[in-house]
């Protein structure tokens, strides 16, 4: 029997490096125009120079301080998940249903939410949604996933959402936080 990774990857996580790596490409190609052209002793080619540095370079800035943003949501919910993990109530998931959002595919791969019911330490079922996660709808079969709950103990309105492959390998988390 063959081992299995799965990731489950937030789409937020996604967007964040692109746009990191996109605004370091505008705001490089900004300063190449206006060195290379800045060199030019005209004043509409030190104007024009000036003005692709502006438009270029700002739009770099701004893709990559939204890309700085993206990231770093991502890794403040790995620590709240961490500080869930460590100091929280744990609870596997008895009913695990993928619900597809219809909103956000990458790669052929939809991003949706699981829906996860548990029985807390009083015997209540509670329901809780996860955030939006990419998954693989080719290679991963619904049944085969299973969820563990981290809710905070002075809080349970505060809950993560860690996914897994019940066949063994289990996946990187989807930080889900309310």
């Amino acid at each position: 029997m063959t081992s299995k990774t799965i990731r489950f990857t937030n789409p937020l996580r996604i967007v964040g490096i692109v746009f990191l790596c996109i605004g370091i490409f505008k705001a490089i190609v900004g300063i190449v125009v206006y060195l290379g052209v800045g060199t030019i002793d005209t004043p509409e080619a030190r104007l024009g120079s000036i003005i692709a540095l502006a438009v270029v370079g700002g739009l770099g800035v701004i893709f990559f301080v939204l890309g700085l943003i993206f990231t770093a949501i991502c890794r403040k919910a790995a620590r709240k998940l961490a500080d869930l993990k460590d100091y929280g109530d744990r609870y596997e998931a008895e009913e695990v249903v993928l619900v597809s959002s219809n909103s956000v595919v990458i790669n052929h791969n939809p991003a949706v939410y699981a829906e996860c019911v548990y029985t807390n330490q009083s015997g209540q079922r509670c329901r809780v949604k996860s955030r939006l996660f990419m998954w693989n709808r080719w290679g991963d079969k619904q049944d085969a996933l299973g969820a563990m709950i981290y809710v905070d103990r002075q809080d349970p309105s505060h809950y993560a959402v860690e996914m897994f492959h019940r066949e063994g390998a289990s996946g990187q988390v989807d930080l889900d936080f309310t």
